[in-house]
């Protein structure tokens, strides 16, 4: 019987760095409304200083330092009101010894301001007096001028994946569009004679499809572009026409199922016929039967059959990939520690990829592994994440702290 000639994770990831070091994305130009999760293709230079005024960061009245030094609710300070700002107005005000004015939050505030003193600390006696309860410092309670960003910053290098604050950062430097990379195009193809659709009603022997929507998800999730999800029965030149159909319109295709040694895993060959098989093998559980290869230049991934396994592989290699396309690991996946309840048995020579579950138990977070066989899709439905231990590792022991990634 003829074996896998298995590789190391860390030998994967030097092949795909290697011999995909040349993949690039085009740019294209979209409106920040739609900037979530995209990667920017250009430096962002302010043009403008924000604030571009001198404003209050709270709802209060200006003051001279001198007028309300030493004053507290046992000995209140007391101004006279010179006027009031008007919310998105520009002011032209000008705060003298002895007085104070009336500014809102954000407002503009007068020449000869020395702080703000929040409205809470303050009485009106009248239309004309006021009586102020605390002291301040030096600047309090405002923003100056530049003080968020400055003319000629550079707010955000080219790379920066956009966050909602980011969107916002963009609004506010009166961005309408920006220069992004376009998403990576992926191209997913379930292989099988026993796979029917969603949505279907399955017979005996036949199964419907798990995967290609649960990796259709995965590369949403880690910022690609699902452009095509189709089937192929166990017909060496049907997968092949699938996979030189997807080349066409994609930057990776991904083929589910057929990745084994079986008679009718035709994934090897397939990839063999059209380009060149750059490794069959992977030293992992689960996800032993992985396979690699470039095709025109792209590249063509075999996953296993087995829900559980293709998942937990393509997070890694998809992972790798968007590496590769925007020069830096760009979806970094979140992270927690915890304490482990039970020993856990890592499989010998092989990275193994435990599923757990977490819980919080009086502010402990208790991490416990989860079992089930790799063809139960509800083995990573009810998990929480995976810890991960190098081929040299024989497991973990109850008791351990674990780094845990979440799915």
């Amino acid at each position: 019987m003829e074996l896998l000639k298995v590789i190391t994770v860390d030998e994967m990831k030097k092949i795909i760095k290697d011999t995909f070091v040349n993949l690039k994305l085009e740019k294209e130009k979209i409106s920040i409304n739609e900037g979530l999760g995209r990667v920017l293709e250009e430096d962002i230079i302010s043009t403008m200083n924000v604030p571009h005024f001198n404003r209050s960061v709270v709802d209060g009245y200006a003051v001279k330092l001198t007028d309300i030094q030493g004053v507290s609710t046992a000995i209140p300070g007391f101004l006279r009101l010179a006027g009031e700002v008007l919310m998105g107005k520009e002011t032209h005000l000008v705060l003298n010894q002895g007085e104070t004015i009336y500014v809102p939050t954000g407002g503009m505030v007068p020449v000869g301001t020395e702080a703000m003193v929040m409205i809470e600390y303050c009485e009106k006696l009248g239309d004309k007096d006021l009586a102020i309860y605390r002291n301040a410092g030096a600047n309090e309670n405002m923003m100056f001028i530049g003080d968020d960003i400055k003319i000629g910053e550079n707010v955000f290098k080219k790379g920066h994946l956009l966050r909602p604050q980011d969107v916002g950062v963009l609004s506010a430097l009166g961005y309408l569009e920006v220069d992004v990379f376009k998403l990576p195009r992926v191209t997913i193809v379930s292989t099988g004679d026993e796979i029917i659709r969603p949505g279907e009603v399955p017979k005996p022997g036949e199964v419907i499809d798990i995967n290609t929507p649960a990796l259709g998800a995965e590369t949403q999730r880690l910022g690609a572009k699902v452009v095509s999800m189709g089937y192929a029965i166990d017909d060496c030149d049907i997968i092949q026409q699938a996979v030189k159909d997807g080349l066409k319109n994609s930057d990776m295709v991904v083929l589910s199922g057929g990745s084994s040694m079986g008679e009718k895993d035709y994934t090897v060959k397939v990839i063999d016929n059209l380009g060149k098989v750059l490794f069959h093998g992977l030293a992992i559980k689960p996800g032993k039967p992985t396979i690699l290869g470039i095709v025109d230049g792209k590249p063509v991934v075999g996953l296993p059959g087995q829900p559980a396994s293709a998942i937990m592989v393509y997070m890694i290699i998809l992972r790798e990939f968007m590496t590769i396309f925007y020069g830096q690991d760009q979806f970094k996946y979140q992270t927690i520690q915890g304490k482990l309840m039970e020993n856990i048995h890592a499989a010998p020579g092989r990275r193994t990829l435990q599923t757990i579950a977490i819980n919080e138990v009086n502010g402990l977070i208790e991490v416990r592994p989860t079992y089930g066989k790799s063809g139960m899709i509800t083995l990573l439905s009810y998990s929480d994440g995976y810890i991960e231990m190098t081929e040299n590792e024989e497991g973990k022991n109850a008791g351990d702290l674990v780094q845990v990634t979440l799915f």
